[in-house]
């Protein structure tokens, strides 16, 4: 008696980037292009969200804004593989990113379990009622030293003097120093 293991359906999160160049109705076929694919691997939608259009942080293909779109499903790794592909192979989409989000979950849900709750700081606490050392002075603790003062401004600079006279040449005999 054979039995076909049971593939996991992962969390995964996809954004992708419509071109310009398409209308409402334009946008909305691609979006149910992608969505019928993902239906057909098997996929469970759990949110579908158009993010609307939107100016690019830099140029892709020569293009300056595009159409966001994300997909919130759960799949499994074969079925998301064959949307990736159709997607690369699509001249309707500028780029896309695919996140498995369960990997995160899991991370941030052993972080949580991992990480101790700190208590906050006292803050009347035993040391603020606490005489200060004789060597250290009340002045001197509440004066904070200024902070080094900027450097000045060169000053204009002032009119031109008279030429001066040219100097004498030195003897050549003379001693040089």
């Amino acid at each position: 008696m054979s039995t076909t293991p049971i593939k996991p359906q992962r969390l995964y999160d996809m954004v992708f980037l419509i071109v310009p160049e398409k209308d409402e109705q334009g946008v909305t076929a691609v979006v149910d292009e992608f969505r019928k694919h993902l239906l057909d691997n098997k996929a469970t939608i759990e949110k579908d969200e158009t993010m609307g259009r939107r100016r690019l942080a830099f140029v892709i293909q020569k293009k300056h804004e595009a159409t966001y779109h994300n997909f919130l499903f759960r799949a499994e790794s074969q079925g998301v593989a064959e949307v990736q592909r159709k997607m690369r192979l699509s001249e309707d989409i500028l780029r896309f990113l695919t996140v498995r989000i369960d990997e995160e979950l899991k991370h941030g849900e052993k972080v949580k379990r991992n990480t101790k709750v700190r208590q906050p700081r006292r803050i009347d606490s035993p040391m603020m009622d606490a005489p200060m050392p004789a060597h250290i002075s009340s002045a001197a603790v509440s004066q904070q030293p200024a902070p080094a003062a900027a450097p000045a401004a060169p000053a204009a600079p002032a009119a031109p003097a008279a030429p001066a006279a040219p100097a004498a040449p030195a003897a050549p005999d003379a001693p040089t120093e």
